[in-house]
């Protein structure tokens, strides 16, 4: 059917009904008859407004080459139906055209670019745009793109900037992701917002390298149509709503290098949580050179060989910030950062400065500009920071890649030595720390080396490797071991004295007592010198002692410290430090034997000792918790003298240690003697006060104790004192008075030894009254012994019980009781006469002290001539004399008893001892 007779408004009409049946080959037939009313804009406006979006572009992408004039068809007449708009008048196809509603041949929201372009460009974007938001079918779009993309670059930049990543990222790398990213929503991103979001979507449980994949094929995309005006107008209002971009990044107008930034950042961020995904990029990725754009762009990115170097650079700074922001310490995170800087020197062609390929054992001199690096701050190690371009630490260099190699085979060689750290602490520990932090840091890599079993040749590379820690050279010269290092290195502050020290103690924290004595003490050139070798292994002992649990020194600590001890004494014969430790831990296993508990319920340990003000008052407790320990004297004497011997105090000198002893030795005797009288063991107190205690002239015998006559001794008297005033809590009434005058005269015995030791006047009054309530009870106990005497007698000789009847007569019966009348009479006159006893209850010093004396004049009188000569002849006396068990006889064969000798020796000590009370001369005079 032709066309004549069909007025404008019926073509119009006819056109929107070809489109609307989605067979549009007749279209440009149409337009060539009625060009005057069919423009190509309306023509493309009607096509958009209602050829059907599902059709396949195959279908009308020739027509649109047809009417565009990009491909011509061959004439070929051929009928168009007209059927549709043949019936219709002029006026109601008018008023059927004025109502039609076509769509504008731009978008809204058009870019600049588009908006200049021709109106089958705008068409093309705008009909991909109703093609994705009707259907999802990006395919369609590709095929509506391809045709044209050759001839048109601003389509070729839309093709490649939003369309290829749209249907890589729906259809090829996340087929099975849920929903489609439409081609508004992607337009309407700026290039933060998209890198965040093309990147984010290859997660840790992803394949490695999907990453990569989406660097390349995604965000190479995306940032090819960065200089897109409506992608500047986005990026700009998202710099002016954000803080994010770095100090010193590239200015706005570079568009190239804006969008890699936020690569940059992107990746230094994500190593934080996903770190292997990173190093795969870093490593499978070549930077934002290698993209892959689909083919549609014969020359690539086009990116100026400036700015591509400058990309690279700031990819590189990336890789290093990504190594320095690495939080976690271990294995598989040091070899990905150690992977990651490989590959930023081979990218930058610095393999040459890079120490990475050494090995543990064979370790390299590193060189770089140490001034340069040492001038950067600690806020330069910030995460916000890692990526400025004046960053020295990060900035791709020489020296930047020669540094951070350096530090990562430095925390190689920490990790195989069980101390691993992180990168970022171990650059600041570098060029921040002071000395006393690079000590405690090195302290603690001892530390961790000793928790882990090594062969005697795994020692020897470790200390190796700590020397060269310190300095980061291969060699180490003798010269200046007391200096801190010429060179920086990660221990560079300390003097490499100071570092073989603590691999000496790491020695004797593990146990290589041999490997330490042939390595410092052995060898003609040993590393350290023989005071700081036994400094060192001083230190040690303590440190093993002040941790044991046990005193034992066949247990824990207390055997680490003995063992180190008898390791290095025979090599340090002059020590004194080291025969002090002998002695403390030869008194601390001595009371390991001992139940001994603190305060508060604390068992004792070995420090307590070191830290007690007053270690001796560790026996007394003793004495207070052990039953019977008391018999064990000499054993609680080593403990005192070795407590005193092994804890010196810094003042004293050797006489005074001496003194101290003597001191010590006295005060736990004491305490044995007063731990016996608390157990009522009044024998054993008596025993220890005549052997250790009494004076050399005292019963023949020597005490070691009462020697030295330069030491003041307020300690001996008192417990004389305590044991001569002695009496039991538990007394028993059937013990024989024979004992009991025995128990009496011991105890008088050592109230007169107390008068004689006793070093001030000041107590001489109360041993006195001690004394004479002693002499009283014995005057009552001999009373009733001379009694008991007088009534054996009178039974012995009354003969009315001898059998047979041979009595006294009754005369001689009443004479005997006369006698025994009178003689009790007597008795009670004496007692009835007033100031019969003038030596009774003395009321001062010198009343206590005459009748004391009187007393002892009076009970001592059958060896009256002996006490006048008692100090000059008892030497002699002795060979006279015979000893019994119930008294003593002189060379003229009378009885003496004890007492007698007891009062004999104290009116000696008197006229010695307190003569200045009485007012006479000693007797020798």
């Amino acid at each position: 059917m032709t066309l004549e007779g069909i007025s404008d408004a019926h073509a119009i009409l006819l056109a929107t009904h070809i489109c609307a049946g989605g067979n549009v080959i007749d279209l440009p037939t149409l337009q060539a008859q009625y060009s005057h009313c069919l423009s190509l804009e309306r023509l493309l406006r009607i096509i958009l407004t209602f050829l059907p979006e599902s059709i396949e572009p195959s279908q009308y992408v020739p027509v649109l080459q047809e009417l565009t004039g990009i491909s011509e068809r061959a004439n070929i007449a051929r009928d168009i139906d007209i059927s549709a708009v043949k019936n219709l008048s002029e006026s109601e196809a008018r008023q059927r055209v004025r109502k039609l509603r076509l769509r504008p041949l731009k978008r809204d929201d058009e870019e600049e670019e588009v908006e200049a372009c021709d109106p089958l460009t705008i068409f093309l974007i705008h009909r991909a745009h109703l093609i994705d938001t009707e259907t999802a079918l990006q395919p369609l779009v590709l095929d509506l793109i391809l045709p044209f993309y050759e001839q048109q670059p601003v389509v070729r930049a839309w093709l490649i900037s939003s369309l290829l990543p749209a249907l890589r990222l729906s259809y090829e790398y996340y087929p099975n992701r849920d929903g489609t990213l439409s081609l508004e929503t992607l337009e309407e991103l700026d290039d933060q917002t998209a890198v965040n979001i093309l990147l984010s979507i290859a997660g840790p449980e992803r394949s490695d390298m999907d990453l990569v994949n989406n660097l390349r094929g995604l965000i190479g995309p995306w940032l090819y149509g960065s200089n897109r005006s409506k992608r500047r107008r986005l990026n700009e209002a998202a710099q002016q709503n954000s803080i994010s971009f770095v100090e010193g990044a590239p200015k706005p107008e570079l568009t190239e290098l804006v969008g890699w930034e936020h690569v940059n950042e992107w990746l230094l961020s994500r190593s934080l949580v996903d770190p292997d995904n990173v190093v795969s990029a870093f490593v499978n990725w070549n930077g934002p050179e290698d993209v892959d754009l689909g083919g549609y762009d014969e020359n690539g990115a086009q990116i100026p060989s400036e700015t591509a170097k400058a990309l690279l650079n700031r990819y590189g700074q990336s890789g290093l910030a990504v190594v320095y922001a690495q939080a976690v310490s271990s294995k598989g995170s040091l070899e990905g950062s150690s992977k990651i800087l490989s590959r930023v020197a081979e990218l930058l062609g610095l393999e040459e400065h890079s120490y990475l390929s050494s090995s543990d054992t064979v370790l390299p001199s590193v060189d770089f500009d140490a001034d340069l690096i040492s001038s950067t701050l600690r806020a330069h190690l910030l995460q916000n920071a890692l990526l400025r371009p004046q960053n020295l630490l990060t900035s791709p260099s020489p020296t930047s890649i020669a540094f951070a190699s350096a530090l990562l085979l430095s925390l190689r060689i920490l990790t195989n030595l069980g101390h691993a750290i992180p990168c970022r602490v171990a650059a600041s520990m570098c060029l921040h720390s002071n000395e006393d932090m690079q000590m405690a840091e090195l302290q603690a890599v001892v530390a961790s080396m000793v928790k882990q079993p090594r062969s005697n040749e795994s020692w020897e590379i470790a200390r190796q490797q700590l020397l060269w820690l310190r300095d980061w050279q291969a060699e180490h010269s003798d010269n200046g071991w007391d200096e801190p290092s010429t060179h920086h290195g990660l221990f560079w502050r300390l003097s490499r004295d100071a570092v073989e020290i603590e691999i000496l103690k790491a020695l004797l924290g593990a146990k290589e007592y041999q490997l330490a004595v042939d390595l410092y003490t052995r060898t003609e050139s040993a590393p350290l010198s023989a005071t700081q070798v036994e400094k060192s292994v001083v230190e040690a002992i303590f440190s093993a002692y002040d941790n044991a649990s046990n005193g034992n020194r066949t247990r824990g600590g207390m055997k680490r410290a003995y063992d180190i001890l008898q390791a290095f004494q025979p090599y340090f014969p002059d020590s004194v430090s080291l025969k002090q430790i002998g002695a403390l831990i030869a008194a601390t296993h001595a009371l390991s034997f001992y139940s001994l508990i603190l305060q508060h319920g604390v068992p004792f340990q070995p420090v307590s000792i070191r830290v007690h003000h007053d270690p001796l008052s560790l026996v007394e407790k003793v004495l207070e918790q052990n039953d019977k320990s008391y018999t064990k004297l000499d054993d609680l004497l080593f403990i005192g003298r070795n407590l005193v011997t092994g804890l010196p105090t810094s003042t004293e000198t050797e006489e005074q240690v001496s003194d101290t002893l003597i001191t010590a030795e006295r005060r736990i005797t004491s305490l044995a003697i007063s731990s016996a009288l608390s157990s009522n063991d009044f024998g054993t107190a008596y025993s220890y006060v005549l052997t250790r205690l009494a004076p050399p002239s005292h019963l023949n015998t020597t005490s070691p104790l009462l020697t030295s006559t330069s030491t003041p001794d307020d300690i001996s008297w008192r417990a004389v004192y305590n044991a001569g005033r002695f009496r039991s809590t538990t007394p028993n009434p059937s013990t024989p008075l024979t004992s009991q005058i025995n128990h009496l005269s011991q105890r008088m015995e050592l109230l007169s030894l107390a008068l004689v030791l006793t070093p001030t006047p000041d107590p001489l009054p109360e041993i006195l009254g001690a004394w004479r309530r002693c002499d009283e009870e014995m005057s009552s106990l001999r009373a009733r012994e001379q009694t008991e005497e007088e009534v054996w007698d009178a039974k012995g000789d009354s003969l009315s019980t001898v059998p047979g009847g041979f009595g006294p007569s009754d005369s001689e019966r009443d004479a005997f009781d006369t006698a025994q009348q009178r003689a009790a009479r007597r008795a009670r006159a004496r007692a009835a006469m007033p100031n019969s006893h003038p030596h009774e209850a003395p009321m001062g010093l010198f009343e206590v002290a005459r009748g004391a004396a009187m007393a002892l004049h009076k009970n001592a009188f059958p060896l009256r001539g002996a006490a006048a000569s008692s100090s000059n002849s008892a030497a002699a006396g002795a060979g006279t004399e015979m000893q019994g068990n119930d008294g003593e006889f002189s060379e003229h064969g009378d009885r003496v008893r004890k007492r007698d000798m007891v009062s004999n020796m104290v009116t000696g000590g008197l006229a010695s001892g307190i003569g200045w009370v009485l007012g006479a001369e000693p007797v020798n005079r």
